[in-house]
């Protein structure tokens, strides 16, 4: 069964940013939506190809009765037709958000993300791969811009974090239910998918095409025109994404030169930041920050308020800042230091944090994977991260 739509995607995805080692475990996260039945079936045809051994898992929420039951059973056909392997579960998310503080569907992600994490460490997996398509990167970058972000943000969703794949980032839905078909089969369709009381949901069915509506343009039917302006998006946040990266290498070589001991701990030499732009400086405070800042799971990001003051006040010779957790960045003598909150006592340089989760092993290095089963705890409950530029409330 090919599917010549998804397959070319997948394949540049699987020999670029997804590539796995050959013999890896990969486990594909099915909801029995259009997106996800799409990726196990084309994922299974090119199993071969790259020498890898494809798994599959389910969560069953207990939220949606009869629905989600028959969402189970469509995804374990599925995998019984595909003669794959797979790792079902059903939980009681409600019970188990309310243990946990957890609301919404934001809670239901972290359940999920666990969830996965364990089905991945039972079955040697080393990655995971979810069906995130060229659609959701279009409405992820409409959010992410609305509610205030930088170049890291407009990067959108990453093709790869850890051991978490998006093959599909280039995949449009309307290739997906194309493919899906031209072979006959049948997918499953989440009614809550529909529902205005998710944000995703109101971008999807009213800000994607009222934007469609106001630009008119090119004349062509609003679903060609959807479907080009989301891979517009795609290819836009891949372009984002380098850009990225070459800044932050910059960012990494000039906070080195402006690192510098002091009597009272390590710092930053702010006469060595004179002169960077505001975008760059940005970038070199906010890597400063991880560096010398606090560390662990629930460290929290600098926001653009933050970066901006303390890009103000790198050219005074006195000057305090306070940041997050009850930290404070204080200038003397030209040296910027952050100070940690315990009755004055300053921050120790802390070593530098990894910049995914504990338990995302999956490392690439000169253009070759290697890869190790997903392993460590389940993830923590975690604040969404900040970007340097995410705006705080008023």
């Amino acid at each position: 069964m090919r599917l010549r739509r998804l397959e070319p995607v997948l394949r540049r995805a699987l020999r670029g940013p997804c590539r796995l080692p050959e013999g890896a475990s990969v486990l594909v996260a099915v909801s029995g939506g259009a997106d996800s039945s799409a990726l196990l079936v084309a994922m299974a045809s090119l199993a071969r190809e790259f020498a890898l051994s494809i798994r599959a898992a389910h969560l069953h929420h207990g939220l949606r009765g009869a629905d989600a039951d028959a969402d189970r059973e469509h995804v374990r056909e599925l995998c019984e037709r595909l003669r794959i392997p797979l790792a079902a579960a059903r939980w009681d998310c409600a019970a188990r958000m309310r243990r946990r503080g957890l609301r919404g569907e934001a809670g239901l992600r972290v359940l999920r993300r666990e969830f996965l994490l364990s089905a991945a460490r039972r079955v040697g997996a080393v990655a995971i791969a979810t069906a995130h398509t060229a659609d959701d990167q279009l409405e992820t970058l409409l959010m992410r811009m609305s509610r205030g972000t930088g170049l890291t943000g407009m990067a959108g969703m990453r093709a790869r974090q850890g051991a978490w794949i998006k093959p599909l980032l280039h995949a449009t839905r309307a290739d997906i239910e194309r493919d899906l078909r031209q072979h006959g089969l049948s997918w499953r369709e989440d009614a809550s998918n529909a529902s205005p009381a998710f944000t995703r949901n109101r971008v999807r069915h009213g800000v994607v095409p009222a934007l469609l509506e106001a630009l008119r343009a090119p004349e062509a039917p609003a679903a060609v025109r959807r479907e080009r302006l989301a891979r517009r998006a795609a290819l836009l946040a891949d372009e984002l994404a380098d850009a990225g990266r070459v800044l932050e290498r910059v960012a990494a070589r000039l906070l080195t030169r402006a690192l510098t001991d002091t009597p009272r701990g390590p710092g930053l030499d702010a006469r060595a930041l004179a002169g960077l732009s505001p975008t760059t400086l940005q970038l070199v405070l906010a890597r400063a920050w991880r560096l010398l800042g606090p560390s662990g799971p629930d460290a929290p990001g600098l926001t653009a308020r933050h970066l901006g003051s303390l890009g103000r006040v790198t050219t005074k010779a006195r000057a305090e800042v306070a940041l997050p957790q009850g930290w404070r960045a204080r200038i003397e003598r030209s040296r910027l230091m952050f100070v940690a909150p315990e009755a004055g006592a300053h921050a120790t340089a802390a070593a530098p944090r990894r910049a995914g989760r504990a338990d995302d092993r999956l490392t690439v290095r000169y253009g070759r994977a290697r890869g190790r089963a997903v392993s460590g705890r389940s993830a923590p409950r975690r604040r969404r991260r900040t970007t340097p530029h995410d705006h705080t409330p008023a």
